[in-house]
């Protein structure tokens, strides 16, 4: 670590697919893991970080930022990352940001094509059958991340394309791999049937490192935990009803309980 430096950073992502590792400081990237087994991030984020402290020499109270992505995409991974960093926080002195997966995405197709300022970008992602996650956003060039022109969205695929195409522009995420009958190309060279001006980028589906962490060089830190980014519901809240009938109680009550547990403020930070 130099004199002026602004400290041991470590950047987390597993909102889809894939568990993104990287450790900075003051800007340089010491160290990048990618883990293509997202149904095991966490059995192998912990070992993970074991392995990657011992190798850099530092401790996991040494490091002074901690960025994550906090949504949207795999409730799973997003609380396993949010999770880490707030036990991480409490064990040293660490400030944490919370990183937008959308962005991140938009911000790597910034970056892989040379857009410049002002070009449009569209980020889709799968968000549960027959929808996507759709935002818009617009190149700032490779020094600033992609910023948004929309909030995020939930929409079927083809309102997406609707949109797209009022707009063509770069797009890219797990939702055009999700949805192909929607998404592929017309014809070479060209996009989807009803957006044909729009160029795809079936083949991002997951942030660059290099995104990540221009993001988390820009990110706001606090020292408190971090919030998730859902966007859309989660599944098993929406089955309460019928689960809870399968285990003979009643659904209503079941919805009323756990409305009552969300509420409640907790008796300690921990």
């Amino acid at each position: 670590m130099t004199a002026h430096s602004t400290g041991l950073e470590l950047i987390l992502n597993a909102a889809e697919g894939v568990l993104q590792i990287a450790v900075t400081d003051n800007e340089r990237l010491l160290c990048a893991q990618e883990w293509r087994r997202a149904e095991r991030a966490t059995e192998i984020l912990a070992p993970a970080l074991r392995d990657i402290c011992a190798a850099l020499d530092v401790r996991l109270a040494d490091f002074r930022r901690i960025a994550c992505v906090r949504g949207p995409g795999s409730f799973t991974g997003i609380r396993l990352v949010l999770s880490t960093a707030a036990a991480l926080r409490r064990a040293g002195r660490a400030r944490l940001a919370g990183l937008d997966y959308l962005q991140a995405l938009a911000t790597s197709a910034a970056l892989r094509r040379g857009l410049l300022y002002g070009a449009p970008l569209w980020v889709l992602t799968h968000a549960r059958r027959n929808q996507v996650h759709c935002q818009a956003f617009v190149s700032y060039g490779p020094l600033i991340p992609a910023q948004p022109l929309t909030a995020v969205e939930l929409c079927p695929p083809d309102e997406a394309l609707r949109r797209i195409a009022e707009r063509p522009g770069h797009v890219c995420g797990s939702g055009l791999a999700r949805n192909p009958a929607v998404f592929a190309p017309a014809r070479t060279g060209s996009g989807p049937a009803g957006a044909e001006e729009a160029r795809v980028m079936p083949e991002l589906t997951s942030p660059d490192m290099a995104a990540l962490c221009l993001l988390a060089r820009h990110g706001d830190y606090f020292s408190r935990d971090l919030e998730p980014a859902y966007v859309r519901s989660c599944d098993a809240a929406d089955n309460l009803p019928q689960l809870a009938e399968r285990q003979g109680m009643d659904g209503g009550e079941a919805v009323s309980a756990l409305d009552a547990l969300l509420a409640r403020a907790p008796k300690s930070e921990i």
